[in-house]
């Protein structure tokens, strides 16, 4: 079973009890789930990451991470998801973080790494504690690419190779932790996607995700590396051998986003009589309207310098953290100004069912796609699968929002947004 971002973990009172907080405007007692990004380190500098803009050469103490995971799990904490500003398996006491995860009986729901780190020590216990996921971004099919995508030595691709085929080994028949290999597309490898495919098939993967780059931060390397729409005619064949490799398997998870990419492999998978994959089931309960986003009473993301994050998303060098556990206590950081404020904030999104615009006069906390809708995918994968908890939340929204949207705050801004769209439409229409 792939992650499911700490929800299966989560008791219906407990998400009773983070509806009645959505409603009432209350923090609840503390995250489900983390992310716990306990170092900035790394030990490759992947030309795409945007994580080396934030990225330290801090990491939280041993002493001082287990007084954080002892803090959250007295809140309520359920499950962590293990990833970072750096890779989490750099942390020079990984091994110790895992076992006392593993006796405050806190599940590791996803951990994503580079898998250089992923010594037998590491992997011996994520097979013994039944981590729920394990993503290897290995990126490349090869050591020469791996050293340019990596930026190190392309000796290094064979030791994570190696890594990889020891888990699989001694996690056996077993289906926990669940792997998922990761390859990422560019001009000079795109080519080599059904290789990719294969590969991670012969370490044994659950699943093989293939993604783009989509974004070079601080142009670390000529732009020019970015696939574009001219580039899909030369893609087009390799990606429907790909298709037809994996339509028994059903390993495959691929992000063909760009202008003419997610057209080609529609139209490969009509062609070929293959159905999309459906990887977001959606509940019947679920209505367009709820989904927006509840993670400021549902998690937080824990950074190398002890940083208190929204999500992961968020986590950028020019967004101001909501507060800091290497300072404050867990009770006092998510009970102060800055979750409060967000949770302001996403009550509001909330309530009034996302018609709600950014603007940054409003909006101190939240970024435009926490805001708006489908600009964030986070926001509903895990969870609209969920039947009770959307039936129940829309039933106490049903009546938060009488009271505040229909007649009360947020009625005049609702109205004004509906105004402004009515407006544009119709100018629209007579410019023809």
């Amino acid at each position: 079973m792939r992650a499911t971002h700490g929800w299966s973990e989560v008791s219906n009172e407990r998400k009773r009890e983070i509806i009645d907080a959505i409603v009432s405007g209350r923090a609840t007692a503390g995250p489900v789930h983390a992310e716990l990004d306990l170092t900035d380190r790394c030990n490759v500098a992947c030309y795409f990451c945007c994580s080396m803009d934030v990225r330290t050469k801090e990491s939280v103490p041993l002493p001082q991470a287990t007084r954080i995971i002892d803090q959250l799990v007295t809140g309520g904490l359920k499950s962590v998801r293990l990833a970072g500003g750096g890779d989490p398996l750099v942390h020079r006491e990984i091994v110790a973080i895992l076992d006392h995860l593993a006796a405050c009986n806190i599940l590791v729901d996803n951990v994503t790494t580079n898998g250089l780190g992923m010594t037998a020590a590491v992997a011996e216990r994520f097979v013994r504690d039944r981590a729920r996921e394990i993503v290897i971004s290995l990126n490349a099919v090869d050591a020469a690419d791996y050293a340019r995508m990596m930026q190190v030595r392309g000796d290094i691709f064979d030791k994570v190779l190696a890594n990889v085929r020891h888990l699989v080994a001694i996690r056996g028949e077993g289906m926990r932790p669940s792997l998922t290999i990761q390859f990422l597309l560019d001009r000079k490898n795109v080519t080599r996607v059904v290789e990719m495919y294969e590969l991670g098939r012969s370490l044994g993967a659950d699943r093989v995700a293939i993604n783009a780059v989509l974004e070079i931060p601080h142009e670390r390397i000529d732009r020019d590396i970015l696939l574009t729409r001219d580039d899909v005619e030369i893609a087009r064949p390799h990606f429907r051998e790909l298709l037809e490799r994996d339509r028994d398997a059903g390993l495959l998870l691929m992000d063909a986003r760009g202008e003419g990419w997610d057209e080609m492999v529609a139209q490969h998978r009509r062609d070929l009589g293959i159905a999309p994959p459906n990887d977001i089931p959606v509940a019947p309960s679920y209505r367009a309207e709820n989904g927006q986003c509840f993670f400021s009473w549902y998690t937080t993301t824990v950074s190398g310098t002890g940083d208190m994050y929204p999500c992961c998303l968020l986590q950028a060098a020019d967004y101001k953290p909501l507060g800091n556990l290497m300072r404050g206590s867990l009770e006092e950081e998510w009970n102060g100004p800055g979750y409060t404020q967000i949770r302001e904030e996403m009550r509001d999104v909330m309530l009034t069912g996302g018609e709600i615009r950014f603007r940054e006069s409003k909006f101190k906390t939240l970024r435009r796609p926490c805001v708006e809708k489908n600009q964030c995918w986070l926001k509903v994968m895990y969870f609209c699968a969920d039947e009770q908890f959307y039936r129940e939340l829309d039933d106490a929204l049903r009546i938060a929002r009488k009271r505040e949207v229909r007649w009360g705050r947020l009625a005049f801004e609702v109205l004004a947004y509906r105004a402004y769209d009515v407006a544009r439409k119709v100018v629209r229409k007579l410019r023809g």
